[in-house]
């Protein structure tokens, strides 16, 4: 098989060095943390965080430029001159995001350049570009959030308009590239990706306005160790592993883990502080458990919508940890340690015998030295930001239809319901605006999968037959793997399909990046 990656490699090699003359695309990750925001006092750097951008009469407008860094000969996202800097777009209900996005990428060469169907469902390659902006309840139409039809080839420019709904729950969101067969690549090895935080969870608890906000992305970057497979095309098929997983947690990856570009920063907090922290898991496949050493967390949201959101359920929950799988996002309240020092760790977590190793880390120290100022983003809650009334406080009425998703895996793919995706194949299901239907997802496999779908979210009602005692609002969720005479893991989800923006085809698949680009995914059609 020809590898893409390598042709790729080579063909940004000239690029690269001319790029490292004059760009800033090329700088290292403190340079760049300096040209972020952050805050220095007695040597200690305060975790930086992206830059932010906020509308303009009623509009949030940006531009990145998809282009290689000299550095790594990884893609990046470009903005305002800073390599591998993407803002975070902060939005109130009812703005609208646009952002152009060009590729600057270099050209692959073919036999790589295969078209935009091939064997595997492909609808690019590895140079081309795109955006989807996870977890909005936004259209999939051109020029909102199309994952199907919108594709820059190098050279070319995407505009994206998408209207965020004055109903859009207020939490945290991201965006990240889209292109089928290589999201691995771009979004997980590469890690480009950037937060939307949507104004409003003050509504939900109002003592947010008196903290520290911090919005945290988490990314693992880099091709891995030995036991983690490679997306289609990016030097071999994403084969299913056979018990390579053989500790329960894995022993290692082999990927560099980061926050906000920065791996291990420090966290400053005052003793008995109590700052809000923003997580995004934009890895490609580590499934987050995580924790403060000795200290509880206050989670208010998972992935954008606030936990009381659905009727019933309490505001807060108090727990040690917290598990996120990728492209999810958590929003708690963390409480400064008495000691003045602790680390922010994600814990082991095993992904079952087929899995990729996600070992316990370090992801960041929180300090206090004597006499700094934590650098968190300054809050402006003077505005009202009131939200119309919506469904997704309320009972939801009964199912229209229930559907069974099975994930699996065979010696060389990745399938939904016994099928490996093809881009222009028919959609697997065709469902009707205005309803609710419940979704039967079970992992026959020996490793977890992470079910996602575009445009919408779901309530989780149960697990492996489980029923949810507080059942919240996800867009993604674990799936357990098989447990031999156990059976399937399973969930049970009430899928939402009641409002109408979310018009036109759209995709879910497994958010585990390399299970999606090797098959693991399908185009629903709301109508």
């Amino acid at each position: 098989m020809y590898d893409v990656r390598r042709a790729l490699f080579a063909a940004c090699a000239c690029a690269a060095l001319a790029a490292c003359n004059n760009s800033a695309s090329g700088a290292m990750p403190a340079l760049q943390a300096a040209r972020m925001q952050g805050a220095r006092a007695s040597g200690v750097i305060d975790l930086p965080e992206p830059p932010v951008v906020r509308a303009i009469h009623g509009v949030a407008r940006a531009a990145l430029t998809a282009q290689i860094n000299p550095a790594t000969g990884q893609p990046e996202f470009v903005y305002d001159g800073m390599g591998g800097v993407a803002p975070t777009f902060d939005i109130v209900p009812g703005q609208t995001i646009e952002v152009d996005v060009t590729d600057n990428l270099p050209s692959v060469p073919p036999p790589a350049r295969i078209g935009l169907d091939d064997g595997m469902g492909r609808n690019g390659t590895a140079d081309d570009m795109n955006l989807h902006f996870h977890g909005l309840t936004v259209s999939p139409k051109p020029p909102g959030d199309d994952v199907l039809d919108m594709l820059a080839e190098p050279g070319q420019s995407l505009h994206y308009e998408v209207h965020v709904p004055r109903n859009q729950q207020p939490g945290l969101y991201w965006y990240h590239p889209h292109v089928h067969g290589f999201t691995s690549f771009q979004v997980g090895q590469a890690g480009m990706s950037g937060a939307i935080v949507i104004e409003g969870l003050e509504r939900h608890y109002r003592g947010l306005a008196s903290l520290k906000h911090r919005v945290m992305i988490v990314r693992a970057t880099g091709l891995g160790g030995d036991e983690m497979s490679l997306a289609p095309g990016l030097g071999g098929d994403a084969i299913p592993d056979s018990g390579s997983n053989t500790h329960p947690c894995g022993t290692k990856d082999g990927l560099t883990v980061s926050i906000n570009g920065i791996p291990q920063p420090n966290i400053v907090m005052a003793p008995g502080e109590r700052q809000f922290f923003r997580v995004v898991n934009a890895t490609g496949h580590k499934t987050l458990k995580l924790a403060v050493d000795g200290g509880t967390l206050e989670v208010l949201a998972i992935d954008g919508y606030a936990l009381d959101t659905y009727p019933g359920n309490p505001p807060i929950q108090r727990v040690p940890s917290v598990i996120i799988p990728p492209a999810a996002r958590a929003e708690f309240i963390v409480t400064g340690p008495a000691s003045g020092s602790a680390k922010f760790r994600t814990l082991c977590f095993d992904t079952g015998p087929d899995g990729d190793p996600d070992p316990a880390l370090v992801l960041a120290n929180i300090v206090a030295p004597e006499g700094v100022i934590a650098a968190g983003r300054s809050r402006d809650v003077s505005a009202a930001h009131t939200l119309l009334p919506n469904a997704f406080e309320a009972s939801l009425p009964p199912p229209a239809a229930r559907r069974t998703v099975v994930l699996s895996e065979n010696a060389k793919h990745f399938l939904i319901n016994g099928k490996v995706y093809k881009m222009h194949a028919p959609p697997m299901f065709v469902v009707h605006v205005g309803t609710v239907e419940e979704w039967h997802v079970l992992n026959v496999s020996r490793e977890v999968h992470d079910f996602h779908i575009h445009q919408t979210h779901f309530l989780v009602e149960r697990i492996d037959g489980v029923v949810q005692q507080h059942p919240i609002w996800r867009d993604s969720v674990v799936v357990p793997h098989e447990r031999g005479k156990a059976g399937a893991g399973a969930v049970t989800l009430l899928m939402d399909f009641r409002d109408p923006i979310i018009r036109g085809e759209f995709v879910f698949h497994c958010h585990i990046l390399d299970h999606e680009d090797a098959g693991m995914m399908a185009n629903i059609r709301a109508i």
